[in-house]
C-alpha cells in the first residue's frame, strides 16, 4: 500500500460546527435523540437498503451512532467509521450498554477508511459528505462504489443546495430564521456555520457526481430546510 500523499484532504482538518469533547459530544446526543425519532428512521433505512440477516454494511460518517446501532438489529454486521474520536467513543459506549457485538467502530472518513473492493452489501452515509469539497466528494463517491458489491445500495443524505433558487440571500435568512423558531438559537447559529464553512454543494452537481462515480440513482428526495436523500445502485 502506498504512504498516505501529503496532498490529500485531511479529513482530519476541523470544519464547520467543533464537537471537541466527549462532553459536547454527548450533549448534541441527548439533543438529537430527543429531536428524531431514531426508530422510524432504521426502519426506513433499513427498507431502502433491503437489508437482510447475511448482509454486511458501512456507515460513513457514524456520529454518535444511533443509525448503526439501529441497523446492527436486522444484519449481520456493521462498520461504523466516524473522523472524530469522540463521536466513536459515544457510540462505542452505547452499543456496550445495548450489548450489541457485531457493529465495528474505526476513526477514518471517505478518503481514509480501508476495506477490500466488494466487502459491502450496503453502505449508507447521513450528513458527513458536505464537509468534503467537490472534488474530493468525487474521489469519496468513487471509493464508496468500488467498497459495494455488485448490485449493492448506497443510500446518502446530505446538505444540497437548489441550484434553481433566485436570491440565495432570502433563501438562507429564511432557513436560519425557520430553523431558530423550531430549534432555538444555537441550531440556527450551527446551521449558519454549516453554509458558511463546509463545504454543501449544488442540487446538480450532486446527480453529476453519483453518476461520475458510477452509480445508477433510483431516487432523489429533497426534504427542509435542504437535505437531499439520494438511493443509488452499483
Amino acid at each position: 500500500m502506498l504512504p498516505d500523499p501529503r496532498w490529500r484532504y485531511d479529513e482530519q482538518r476541523h470544519s464547520g460546527v467543533d464537537f471537541s469533547t466527549l462532553a459536547e459530544v454527548e450533549a448534541y446526543d441527548a439533543y438529537m435523540r430527543k429531536m428524531r425519532d431514531s426508530g422510524a428512521e432504521s426502519a426506513k433505512i433499513k427498507a431502502a437498503l433491503g437489508l437482510q440477516p447475511d448482509h454486511v454494511i458501512l456507515d460513513i460518517g457514524c456520529g454518535t451512532g444511533e443509525t448503526a446501532l439501529g441497523l446492527a438489529l436486522h444484519c449481520a454486521r456493521v462498520h461504523a467509521v466516524d473522523v472524530s474520536g469522540e463521536m466513536l467513543s459515544c457510540a462505542a459506549a452505547k452499543a456496550q450498554q445495548r450489548g450489541l457485538a457485531n457493529i465495528a467502530f474505526g476513526q477514518a472518513g471517505f478518503l481514509t477508511c480501508q476495506y477490500p473492493a466488494a466487502t459491502f452489501d450496503a453502505v449508507l452515509s447521513q450528513l458527513a459528505l458536505h464537509h468534503l469539497p467537490d472534488f474530493w466528494k468525487h474521489i469519496a463517491l468513487r471509493r464508496v462504489h468500488r467498497l459495494l458489491k455488485p448490485g449493492g445500495r448506497f443510500l446518502l443524505q446530505d446538505a444540497v443546495l437548489p441550484s434553481e433558487t433566485p436570491d440565495f440571500e432570502r433563501y438562507f435568512a429564511g432557513i436560519v430564521a425557520a430553523i431558530a423558531a423550531a430549534g432555538g438559537e444555537k441550531v440556527a447559529r450551527d446551521t449558519e456555520t454549516t453554509l458558511r464553512d463546509e463545504h454543501p454543494t449544488l442540487d446538480w452537481i450532486m446527480l453529476g457526481l453519483l453518476e461520475k462515480a458510477g452509480f445508477t440513482v433510483v431516487s432523489a428526495e429533497a426534504a427542509p430546510p435542504f437535505i437531499h436523500t439520494y438511493l443509488c445502485v452499483k
